[in-house]
């Protein structure tokens, strides 16, 4: 039938359709036939009842995909609900994060301040430690101009001075390498 190979050209029909169209166009074509009064005799009500049968599993198979489709839907809501709830709890997981990282970044920023204050008074401390070894090594060295060479109280008083210069010098390194 031309007009129904147009018409499932037309929209994209596949063979089972196109089948399904040619058994009611020439059911149709019978069934006017029988108006006339032309019948072609009983083949007409065969292929009737395989056309209500066609219809039939037409519509079962309808049904079940509604079905289907009905399932999809709510699996897919729920699916969406459960989708949500995660990102509530990520967004709760970050935000709380977030304020751990905070809190140990103000943590270290109170402890590093607390270190800065104690290298400053630190400094000060072994600035005016300084002072005093020089001014004990001016002393000496005073000392030294009027006492013997030998003087054993003196030459004391030296070796711990230059002991006490030495780990005056190693604190200083020591203070750099921080």
């Amino acid at each position: 039938m031309i007009a129904v190979d147009i018409f499932a050209d037309l929209y994209e029909w596949d063979d089972r359709q196109r089948t399904r169209a040619h058994r009611v166009a020439d059911t149709s074509k019978t069934l006017f036939a029988m108006a006339r009064g032309t019948a072609p005799g009983p083949l007409i009500f065969i292929d009737a009842a395989l056309s209500v049968a066609d219809a039939i599993g037409a519509y079962c198979r309808n049904r079940q995909a509604k079905e289907i489709t009905l399932q999809l839907e709510i699996e897919g809501d729920t699916l969406l609900r459960l989708l949500a709830e995660l990102d509530r709890k990520l967004v709760l997981k970050a935000a709380i994060a977030d304020l751990e990282f905070e809190s140990r970044m103000n943590g270290l920023r109170a402890r590093l301040q607390q270190q800065a204050l104690e290298v400053a008074m630190n400094e000060k401390i072994f600035a005016g430690l300084s002072g005093q070894v020089r001014q004990l090594g001016q002393v000496i060295a005073a000392l030294r101009r009027d006492a013997p060479p030998t003087c054993g109280n003196l030459l004391q008083l030296e070796s711990v001075y230059y002991q006490l210069v030495d780990v005056q010098l190693q604190t200083a390194m020591d203070f750099v390498k921080e």
